[in-house]
């Protein structure tokens, strides 16, 4: 199967698959730059009640995680309905991600997404 029409049901959830593939890349550098920076600065604190800024921290590392956790919820979701809509058949023992991730990979070009 070639990429859909943008304008089908496949198409438009194809979109939105690719959308949340971006956010989830984008959630995952976020998450792995504020663990950095909280290594960083644990590394040199005084043991005890923890300063401001490492509670800010800590902070954007839990929002950084649950941005993670919702774009991964998206992309799950997206690519469950990608698949029904463009009547993709999966093979057996294959997880969604992966299949999906290897369709993407395979029928889209890079600078289409």
């Amino acid at each position: 199967m070639t990429r859909p029409d943008p304008q089908s049901e496949a198409g438009q959830w194809l979109d939105r698959l690719l959308e949340a593939r971006a956010a989830e890349a984008q959630a995952a550098r976020d998450t792995a730059l504020a663990a950095d920076e909280l290594r960083r600065y644990q590394k040199f604190a005084r043991p005890g009640q923890p300063s401001a800024h490492i509670v800010q921290l800590r902070q954007k590392q839990a929002a950084a995680r649950q941005a993670s956790a919702r774009s991964r919820q998206a992309f799950l979701k997206a690519a469950v309905e990608f698949v029904r809509s463009a009547g993709l058949t999966m093979p057996p023992k294959a997880s969604l991600e992966v299949f999906v991730t290897a369709w993407i990979d395979t029928h889209v070009t890079k600078d289409a997404g």
